[in-house]
């Protein structure tokens, strides 16, 4: 049996309030993703574990964002393009812990391929 794949190749053209969009939800899913990582990485010199994507998610929305003002632009974005990244960031946790990559690490602004998360029909 063979098998065919097909790939499509597509351009946007946003416009500059899309852009500034488009920019601000990579940045934050960024942010989410190396804060993630660095909170982790404090829990696993301490205890050999880590901090699930919900506990982390829960954590941020119920403590940190409350009683750090200074963070709120984080809820300027979608909220699935931000738990997107946690699980991202869960996903890396998780394959270090089997064994099946090292430890996660940051990744870089120019050399790295950031995921976002961008829902369709989202008034944000």
């Amino acid at each position: 049996m063979i098998r065919v794949l097909k790939s499509y190749k597509t351009e946007i053209h946003p416009t500059e309030k899309q852009k500034l969009k488009i920019n601000r939800t990579i940045g934050v899913c960024r942010f989410i993703y190396h804060f993630y990582i660095a909170e982790n990485k404090e829990i696993y010199k301490a205890e050999k574990s880590f901090l699930s994507g919900m506990d982390f998610s829960k954590w941020l929305n119920n403590e940190f964002l409350p009683e750090n003002p200074e963070y709120l632009w984080i809820r300027e974005v979608s909220s699935k393009a931000v738990k997107q990244s946690i699980m991202n960031g869960e996903k890396a946790f998780r394959k270090f812990f089997r064994k099946q990559s090292g430890f996660p690490r940051f990744k870089k602004k120019n050399r790295s391929d950031v995921k976002a998360y961008f829902p369709r029909n989202n008034r944000t």
